[in-house]
C-alpha cells in the first residue's frame, strides 16, 4: 500500500480504511475461534502493508477467508478507526446507531452504519491518519453519552497494549460469505455497494483537528464513594421501576428460594441511573437493598467490590 491517494482500487481503499495492529480470523483449520492470524512461524500478521492488502482481497472475494482487525497498533498505541457495536437487537440498536451518526455529524465527523452479521449495528469512524487510541475512545464515549447510548462495546476497548494480547478485534464488513442483508454499510437506510462505500468513506475521513473537540467532550463516570455498610435506606426517593424493584426484591425461583439477588441488584442499579440518580446514591441503595434481602454481599470480603462493579457495569449499560 504505497499511497493513500489512489482510490481506483476498491480493495486497496478498503485496506487503507481498516488498517490496524493485527489481523483476526476464525477460519476453520486456521484459528480456534476469533483469534490473531499467525504465520507458520507463529508470527502474528499485522493489519498493515501488502500482506494485509492480500488478506483484504481474500476477505472480499473468498467466502472461506473472512477477517477482522485488532485496531491498536502496538508500537504507537494509535488507531486508524473507531467502532461502536450496538447489540441490543435490530430495532433498538438501529435507533442508537442513527442517534450516534447524527451526533457525530453535528460535530463534523462522519459515522458509517453497518448492519452487523447476526443482530444489531456497528457505527464506524475513519481517520486521515493514526490517532491516539485514548482520544478515539474518549470521543466515541462522549458521543454515546450525548445520545444516551450504551457504551459496553466501544472499540478500541484498550488504549494501550500490555504485552498479554492484542485487545479486542472487530470483524470487517462485506465478507464474501455474508448473509445477503448483513455485514453491509447503509446510507439513508439503504445498502450501498462496497466500492461506493470505500470511495465515500475515504473522502470523508475525520481529521485530527475535527476529532479533538469531540474527544474533549468526554466526561469520566462519577467516582464512587468509600465503603459504608452502615447506611440507612432512603428508598422513599425512588419512583417507577426502581421503586418496584426495591419494594418487591428478588423473585423466588426453582432452586433459588431467595431469588437471584445479583441480577435484581443490577436491574435496580440500571433503573436508578436511568431515573437520574447518581452513582453514589445508587451504590448506597444497593448496599441497603443487599442487607434487606439477606446480606449476601455484606458478609463477603469482596462484597463492596462486587457492588461497585455492579454500579459500574450498570453505568456502562445505560450510558451514564
Amino acid at each position: 500500500m504505497n499511497t493513500e491517494d489512489n482510490t481506483s482500487d476498491p480493495a486497496l481503499t478498503f485496506a487503507l480504511l481498516f488498517r490496524g495492529g493485527a489481523i483476526a480470523t476464525d477460519r476453520p483449520g486456521v484459528s480456534d475461534g476469533f483469534r490473531p492470524l499467525e504465520l507458520p512461524t507463529g508470527e502474528r500478521v499485522t493489519a498493515l502493508g501488502e500482506t494485509f492488502l492480500a488478506e483484504c482481497r481474500q476477505h472480499l472475494t473468498n467466502a472461506d477467508a473472512p477477517i477482522g482487525v485488532y485496531p491498536l497498533c502496538p508500537d504507537t498505541h494509535h488507531v486508524y478507526w473507531g467502532c461502536v457495536d450496538f447489540d441490543e437487537g435490530d430495532e433498538e440498536s438501529l435507533i442508537h446507531a442513527k442517534n450516534l451518526e447524527l451526533a457525530l455529524d453535528r460535530m463534523g465527523a462522519k459515522g458509517w452504519i453497518e448492519r452487523s452479521r447476526s443482530k444489531g449495528y456497528h457505527v464506524w469512524v475513519f481517520f486521515t491518519g493514526g490517532l491516539p487510541a485514548a482520544d478515539v475512545r474518549n470521543g466515541l464515549l462522549a458521543m454515546c453519552q450525548v445520545v444516551n447510548a450504551p457504551i459496553k462495546e466501544i472499540n478500541p476497548k484498550q488504549t494501550e497494549l500490555t504485552g498479554r494480547g492484542w485487545g479486542n478485534g472487530v470483524r470487517l464488513p462485506y465478507p464474501a460469505g455474508r448473509q445477503p442483508d448483513r455485514n453491509v454499510i447503509l446510507s439513508g437506510g439503504a445498502e450501498i455497494p462496497m466500492e461506493t462505500f470505500v470511495k465515500l468513506a475515504h473522502q470523508s475521513r475525520c481529521t485530527p483537528a475535527t476529532w479533538r473537540p469531540v474527544s474533549a467532550l468526554y466526561s469520566p463516570p462519577e467516582a464512587l464513594p468509600a465503603t459504608d455498610w452502615g447506611v440507612t435506606s432512603t428508598a422513599g426517593d425512588l419512583t417507577g421501576l426502581a421503586a418496584v424493584i426495591r419494594s418487591n426484591g428478588p423473585r423466588p425461583e426453582s432452586g433459588k428460594p431467595e431469588g437471584d439477588r445479583s441480577s435484581t441488584l443490577f436491574s435496580l442499579a440500571c433503573a436508578m441511573l436511568k431515573d437520574g440518580h447518581s452513582a453514589a446514591r445508587t451504590l448506597e441503595e444497593l448496599r441497603s437493598a443487599d442487607v434487606g434481602w439477606g446480606g449476601k454481599y455484606a458478609a463477603r470480603p469482596d462484597g463492596e467490590k462486587w457492588l461497585r462493579t455492579t454500579v459500574e457495569n450498570a453505568q456502562k449499560r445505560v450510558g451514564k
